[in-house]
């Protein structure tokens, strides 16, 4: 596979998504939030909605390379959870943020078509987004 423009933010957000689950918790400051969606859940599912975006905006169209995509992504969530649960770094693994990564990758793959309907509205008025897309 040749690499294009389009796979730069595919592999930057893969690589965010690693690099910010997996650096020791007592990075973050603790906070806490009272509400009816817990914050932390909310993130899980943005991160692997944007996940399977970018990476279905930087590869082809087609059944089979959604369905791999989809299976990537739930794929990929699951085994951050686990690092974060062996690593020892003040993580734990979470059931719950697997269930949130794996609904964003499944709201991410229904986005698909939408997004790509887009790309011409978001190009002409974000022009950055031609340079990509």
């Amino acid at each position: 596979m040749k690499l294009s423009r389009a796979h730069i933010p595919a592999i930057i957000w893969t690589i965010l998504i690693g690099s910010s689950c997996l650096v020791p918790a007592a990075t973050f400051r603790s906070f806490s939030f009272d509400s009816l969606i817990q914050v932390d859940k909310l993130i899980h599912l943005i991160l692997y909605l944007l996940f399977v975006l970018f990476w279905a905006l930087a590869i082809p169209s087609s059944k089979k390379n959604t369905l791999i995509l989809l299976i990537t992504g739930v794929s990929y969530g699951i085994l951050i959870e686990i690092l974060q649960g062996s690593m020892h770094l003040g993580r734990s693994y979470e059931l719950d943020d697997i269930i949130a990564n794996t609904i964003g990758a499944i709201l991410g793959v229904i986005s698909i078509r939408f997004v790509k309907r887009k790309i011409p509205f978001l190009k002409k008025y974000l022009p950055f987004v031609s340079k990509l897309y």
